[in-house]
């Protein structure tokens, strides 16, 4: 049995103890699994990640808790005499992952309190790992209530309030009016923000709410039924605080405008960006009409509908196919267009009676060592770059023509 130094003192960084056991590998991969008397590090848990750090100075990769016992993955091979069983050995907690995870943890049930006591919105599940986010079993989250809990939790955290850790029987436990039940029998470990809210929990937390720093919520989505609540503390909070802050700075500067007004002032630079976009568009798709009009003039009539054998190099693919859609719609033709630098091959025709452009791309494109599909009226294909597009749209105008 492994004893759980966490569970009474969550600020110890350092801490020595005995090997009990090596496991060479497990189902956490190949490295060695090191089992001690007592350990510091918290392993995966109630939605908690392990902590990291140094066990006999190696580098502590995973933690796991295993029932009674606690398994430390370590990077060094399973015989390294550093973890022999029955040496001693010391392991050193990475402090500033652990006070994330107790900043976190904690923010957490401060504010799953909140949203229970102000909405009566139940907390399902909780993830505090790169991310942290709680799920409530709630169809919606309006941004004012998101608000007030918000609020009150950031008052929980200026009021300071101690938070202290018990262990009582069942009996006990049911009598204190639990938020989160135990999942367990025996000797139950409760977790007691002042004043605020009490909870079996097995996880690392600080001892006053001081400790959490700003709490925010970040964002929040529906998702299977719920609502998934994004939040951030402490640290963490700080961090992103400071990214949105430059962010905002710079854009402000940029713009020319305060801070506050920077939200007119994009709005107003997408609008005008909008309206940039569709002018541009109207006068490409003008040009492009304009072009067709030229192409069909120039074109040699004959019995049948006009074939045109365009090269596109380097032309967007888009306009492309937009000047083949204004070509066929104009008059009865078929267009057979390439494109030496990319090896690509538009054929389209008018609608109506004519040769099938899919089959006859792809018998084009096969003739050069290419492929292509597409529908009768419209198909595309790719080809090898250079004189190959050229064979391949004289092979396909030949067809067309001899058909």
């Amino acid at each position: 049995m492994t004893e759980r130094l966490y569970y009474t003192d969550a600020y110890r960084r350092a801490f020595d103890a005995r090997v009990t056991s090596v496991r060479p590998s497990g189902e956490w991969g190949a490295l060695p699994g090191v089992i001690l008397d007592r350990t510091a590090f918290y392993p995966t848990s109630g939605g908690q990640p392990h902590d990291t750090g140094t066990l006999a100075g190696l580098p502590v990769r995973d933690v796991i808790d295993a029932g009674d016992e606690v398994i430390h993955v370590v990077e060094a091979p399973a015989a390294d005499p550093r973890i022999a069983p029955a040496g001693e050995v010391q392991g050193v907690v990475d402090w500033e992952r652990r006070f994330d995870h107790m900043q976190q943890h904690t923010a957490q049930h401060v504010l799953s309190a909140a949203f229970a006591q102000l909405l009566g919105a139940e907390t399902v599940s909780v993830h505090l790992g790169g991310s942290s986010t709680l799920d409530l079993a709630v169809q919606g989250l309006p941004p004012e209530d998101a608000r007030r809990v918000e609020e009150r939790a950031n008052q929980i955290a200026f009021d300071n309030r101690p938070v202290t850790i018990r262990f009582v029987s069942d009996d006990e436990a049911a009598a204190l009016g639990l938020r989160r039940p135990p999942r367990r029998a025996g000797t139950i470990r409760v977790v007691e923000v002042e004043g605020w809210d009490r909870s079996a929990c097995g996880g690392t937390h600080v001892n006053r709410t001081g400790e959490l720093g700003p709490v925010l919520l970040r964002r929040w989505e529906r998702t299977k039924g719920q609502i998934r609540v994004e939040f951030l503390s402490g640290w963490r909070a700080i961090a992103d605080y400071r990214w949105k802050h430059a962010l905002v700075s710079e854009w402000s500067a940029r713009l020319t405008v305060g801070d506050r007004e920077l939200g007119a002032a994009l709005d107003r630079v997408v609008r005008e960006a909008r309206e940039g976009e569709r002018a541009l568009a109207e006068a490409r798709g003008r040009l492009i009409a304009s072009e067709a009009a030229e192409r069909l003039a120039a074109a040699p009539a004959g019995a049948g509908p006009k074939v045109l054998r365009l090269q596109v190099s380097r032309r967007d693919p888009d306009e492309v196919r937009h000047l083949l859609r204004e070509l066929t719609g104009r008059e009865a033709c078929v267009v057979l267009a390439g494109d030496e630098a990319t090896g690509r091959l538009y054929f389209a025709r008018s609608p109506g009676a004519g040769p099938a452009m899919a089959a006859l791309i792809d018998q084009a494109s096969r003739s050069v060592g290419g492929r292509g599909g597409g529908t009768a009226e419209f198909a595309q294909g790719a080809v090898p770059p250079g004189d190959t597009v050229a064979r391949a749209l004289a092979h396909a105008e030949e067809a067309v023509r001899g058909a």
